[in-house]
């Protein structure tokens, strides 16, 4: 996983939204994978990002249609291997929240090794919806 200082923030224009890339994490995504074939892969995987999906509503997977369509399809390519997290957050929040806090959203992708993570980033994030998307996290001392 990446840490950042505070001085050290990426910033991402999320729609109309400034955010600051607060983490990132890159894994393998078939690690401890004995055997199987990218169909196989694809609908555990499927099923493994519908099940995070519930436990955090924030969360954005990238290309999900996709995913989707190429495990209906029985697509027999392989994913790309490493799995990408990355979780942002922005002072913006909904109008009608007067308690203090922030927003945050949680993306996810897949990439290959040889492919800059911040970049590919930027280029997800910059045609969402912030609003939408993001849930308010309020201010606990």
């Amino acid at each position: 996983m990446i840490q950042m200082r505070h001085d050290e923030l990426r910033s991402f224009q999320v729609g109309p939204v400034p955010a600051e890339l607060r983490a990132l994490t890159i894994s393998d995504d078939r690690e401890g994978m004995l055997e199987g074939t990218p169909h196989l892969h694809r609908r555990f995987r499927l099923m493994g990002i519908e099940k995070e999906m519930a436990a955090t509503p924030h969360l954005y997977v990238h290309d999900l249609g996709k995913l989707r369509a190429d495990a209906e399809g029985r697509v027999e390519e392989w994913l790309p291997r490493e799995a990408v997290h990355a979780r942002l957050t922005s002072w913006w929040k909904p109008e009608d929240i007067a308690e203090f806090g922030h927003t945050e959203l949680s993306v996810m992708w897949f990439q290959t090794a040889t492919e800059d993570p911040f970049a590919h980033l930027a280029t997800i994030v910059r045609p969402l919806d912030w609003a939408s998307l993001a849930r308010f996290v309020p201010f606990r001392d």
